[in-house]
């Protein structure tokens, strides 16, 4: 037992400069390697290596093995060597295990906080939301069932390998545009098809085996870095607009800034990942323009709001815009109005906005806004739908259930009969 002990100290005591040895070859590497992907397969290797590196030091050596046992003459030189083994060395594994349980206790209630939220979250049943993961589903070759659930999350979150689930947060749902949200969850999609879940759970229980070693989580640190950048070159591949993209995650870290104020540092890896983004292949880029998008970025973000407001910022266009026409309105149109920074535009560009639509469209939009808002005052789904999409020809009601089943027999676009089933709940 004293030698098993002796060797797992050994062990650790390897381990320290095995870990700084390693992080600083991953430090060295990351000076030259530019991509994310290559950053980040960098990263997974480094991290590997630390783990199984000291582990050499457990295996028994081959005289112990391969020589007989005979029993050492009393003052012989094998027993003067065992005897020189000091007490800590036999002791440190015991302090190790110690630190080491504690830190097992703090993974498995962060994974239990995860399957909670996963049990209590409520299912997405807006056919937009669930279009769009068919349709990166489909684009990144992922086969097995995705699901997806509102919870109380700050920001959404990819769990499970087998049965993936993705966490959306109810302000993502009702904050953000389509286009927004469609991106949001091509970056949430593409960690289930990397298998980022997997090797997120390695990289828990690596911390909990090296908790004591710095290198340990900077490298770890280094990897969620990178995973994020590899899957927002997926997402900006996937939408196809690199803005767009960025200005989803701006909407997105002030959304999480409203419900958690205190999230500083979250919001500066937010600010680090889309400065990246609005950067990426332009190696050219100076100073100069660099200090600009930074000083944009941070003002976006800051608590206080900016010096110069566009109209779509002003009370009343803000409402206009987000819970009047936030269904109708078309992006190039949401684009041009929020660069509009005079009252008079935008009263004039609300006044085209219904003339190119006609007086019947605009009764007919504010009649479906009132019935709705009326009969789901909290619930967005089958508001949604029935603005864009018109009263449906049949409503199947199950209050006892809690759930409601719409169906549009021909509806222009979408198969025959084509039916949504919503969740009753707040309403």
């Amino acid at each position: 037992m004293s030698t098993h002990l002796e060797a797992a100290g050994l062990a650790l005591l390897h381990s320290l400069w095995i870990g700084a040895a390693v992080a600083a070859a991953l430090g060295f590497a990351l000076l030259f390697l530019r991509s994310a992907r290559a950053r980040y397969n960098a990263a997974v290797l480094a991290l590997f290596l630390f783990a199984l590196a000291p582990l050499f030091w457990l295996i028994p050596e081959p005289a112990r093995i391969i020589a007989p046992f005979t029993p050492p003459a009393v003052g012989s030189a094998s027993m003067a060597t065992s005897a020189k083994a000091p007490d800590w060395l036999r002791l440190l594994p015991c302090a190790w295990a110690l630190g080491a349980a504690l830190f097992a206790v703090r993974a498995l209630g962060g994974w239990a906080v995860i399957l909670r939220l996963r049990r209590q979250g409520g299912p997405v049943t807006d056919p937009l939301v669930l279009q769009a993961v068919r349709q990166w589903s489909l684009a990144l070759g992922i086969t097995r069932r995705i699901e997806v659930l509102t919870a109380a999350v700050e920001s959404p979150v990819t769990m499970g390998w087998w049965r993936p689930v993705v966490l959306l947060p109810l302000s993502a749902l009702t904050g953000l545009g389509r286009p927004e949200l469609e991106a949001v969850l091509a970056h949430e999609l593409a960690h289930i098809a990397r298998h980022d879940y997997l090797v997120n759970w390695l990289q828990v229980w690596f911390e909990v085996v090296y908790f004591y070693h710095p290198a340990a989580w900077w490298i770890s640190a280094v990897i969620r870095r990178e995973r994020e950048h590899c899957c927002d070159d997926v997402a900006v591949q996937l939408s196809g607009d690199r803005t767009r993209y960025a200005r989803a995650l701006l909407q997105l870290a002030e959304l999480q800034s409203r419900c958690q104020p205190a999230l500083a540092a979250r919001q500066g890896e937010m600010e680090n990942r889309i400065r990246r983004i609005m950067q990426r292949n332009q190696k050219a880029t100076s100073p100069a323009w660099a200090l600009p998008i930074v000083l944009v970025i941070v003002s976006l973000l800051s608590a206080q709001p900016p010096a110069t407001n566009t109209c779509a910022l002003l009370p009343q266009y803000e409402v206009w815009l987000t819970t009047q026409v936030q269904w109708i309105i078309e992006d190039r149109e949401r684009d041009a109005f929020v660069r509009l920074k005079e009252p008079a535009e935008c009263d004039r560009f609300v006044e085209q906005f219904w003339q190119r639509r006609g007086e019947a469209a605009k009764a007919e939009h504010e009649r479906r806004m009132k019935w709705a808002t009326a009969r789901y005052p909290n619930l967005e789904t089958p508001r949604r739908l029935y603005v864009t999409l018109g009263p449906p020809d049949e409503i199947e009601s199950h209050p006892k259930e809690g759930y409601e089943a719409w169906r549009y027999r021909n509806l222009p676009g979408k198969e025959k009969n084509y039916t949504v089933r919503f969740e009753l709940k707040g309403r």
